[in-house]
């Protein structure tokens, strides 16, 4: 696999991850730090091309976010946005643990 630095991924690729940051958005409650981690990740996410190296950042700062929101976070929402938030954790493990696969 070539250096993780130079490959880059289209965002449109990284669409789930993008929904479920707008759940995460949409249905958290977040303090001000996690909120300001949350805006970077969405703006990471409107350029046309990121680094896998980004896109893995944006994976784990995922997860964070979801952790963060609180351990019932996820049975807390409604059934469409646990969905896209449900894909957007399983696209995040994937880019975190298996790059390759994602």
């Amino acid at each position: 696999m070539p250096d993780p630095y130079f490959v880059q991924v289209d965002t449109a690729e990284l669409a789930d991850l993008g929904r479920a940051f707008d759940v995460v958005d949409q249905h958290a409650e977040l303090d001000h730090r996690y909120r300001k981690m949350l805006a970077d990740s969405q703006r990471t996410l409107t350029a046309a091309e990121v680094r896998l190296t980004q896109a893995r950042g944006l994976a784990k700062r995922l997860l964070v976010l979801i952790k963060a929101a609180g351990p019932d976070f996820p049975d807390a929402l409604p059934a469409a946005a646990r969905t896209a938030l449900d894909a957007g954790s399983a696209q995040a493990n994937a880019l975190i643990f298996d790059p390759e696969q994602a």
